[in-house]
């Protein structure tokens, strides 16, 4: 059978009748609910509804008015840097009268493509994207989504480090971690180990900072433990397990973030190592938590309100948008002292 689009806009039942499924389908496909469908029925009907040029029912209604609001995308908006971050976008917005609102893609990719899909047909007038730690095998259609957005005449903003064709709001991540190596460098002490996660951009950043500072300061990188994990607490506290099985045992360990430290701090806890006598400790972000641990983190301050601030100031500047790169401030506290 040879489809013949019809005069008008492609609707729901058209993308239906081409990929062979069902008008309920199709919907739960591309208004949200991909979960209960098949990944090959859901990768049919993306297919089709790109092919046709379908807009979904909420972009039909959006466009009898005007586009409005930013839309802050997170994988969790719960963490200390999200919360910080949209708090900044909802005070700009606020000065500008514009609405901010958040919406929660979390880490599988599929619903990430899904809440793209949907937030496109609301038109707004820009998507704020916080993460950039895209897994290989949906990179490109999640960045396919984001260019569709932007050709719709969207602006797209990341905030943290990446290297996709979208202006950014940067903490210049390499030159954290150089901050951070320079002030444990000092303290003497001779078996430095990183704390990182491979294939996160701004940790993979941050961690040639560390290289690179440790390696001015007269270290011998080769020497250097590195142990990759999962962003979260449990991630972090088994990587530093795998670090003190090790025959040459860390004397002090830098974190690629305060989460990441926080489970090397129960590691280290649990082995019976006291911090910063036995292993000097540090993480980035400064998190509320980081200074209530015992004893209080070390760690770099980045300006996440501002930030969120400066996020909304790009996504509303139009074409001619340029990085906006923001500096972290260390912040030394108990989890590092000299040897």
């Amino acid at each position: 059978m040879v489809w013949e689009r019809p005069a008008g806009a492609t609707t729901l039942r058209d993308v239906a009748e081409v990929a062979g499924v069902s008008a309920s389908t199709a919907s739960r496909v591309l208004n949200g609910g991909a979960r209960a469908v098949s990944e090959e029925l859901s990768t049919r009907v993306l297919a089709v509804a790109d092919a046709l040029g379908y807009v979904s029912n909420q972009a039909a209604r959006a466009l009898r008015g005007l586009r409005s609001g930013v839309v802050l995308l997170a994988e969790d908006p719960r963490t200390a840097s999200i919360a910080a971050m949209a708090a900044g976008m909802e005070q700009a917005g606020r000065e500008h009268d514009v609405t901010v609102s958040i919406t929660a893609v979390g880490q599988d990719p599929s619903d990430h493509i899904s809440a793209l899909r949907v937030l496109r047909g609301m038109r707004p007038l820009a998507l704020v994207v916080t993460s950039a730690s895209f897994a290989a095998s949906e990179r490109e259609l999640i960045l396919a989504e984001l260019r569709s957005a932007r050709r719709d005449g969207a602006n797209v903003v990341f905030i943290g480090e990446h290297d996709y064709d979208f202006p950014a709001v940067r903490f210049d991540d390499q030159e954290v971690g150089r901050i951070v190596a320079r002030h444990m460098a000092s303290l003497g002490r001779s078996r430095p180990a990183i704390l990182t996660s491979h294939g996160h951009p701004a940790m993979e950043s941050r961690t040639r900072g560390f290289l690179d500072a440790l390696a001015e300061a007269g270290y011998d990188v080769e020497r250097i433990a590195i142990e990759n994990s999962e962003v979260s607490r449990a991630g972090g506290r088994d990587a530093t397990r795998r670090l003190l099985d090790r025959s040459r045992r860390p004397d002090m360990i830098l974190a690629g973030n305060d989460v990441l430290a926080i489970g090397a701090l129960h590691a280290l806890n649990e082995a019976g190592l006291a911090t910063p006598r036995d292993v000097a400790l540090s993480g980035v972000d400064d998190i509320p938590i980081a200074r209530d641990l015992t004893p209080p983190l070390t760690t770099v301050a980045l300006p996440f309100l501002e930030a969120g601030r400066a996020a909304l100031a790009l996504a509303l500047s139009g074409a001619d948008e340029r990085d906006v790169h923001l500096r972290g401030r260390l912040i030394v506290r108990g989890s590092t002292i000299a040897a």
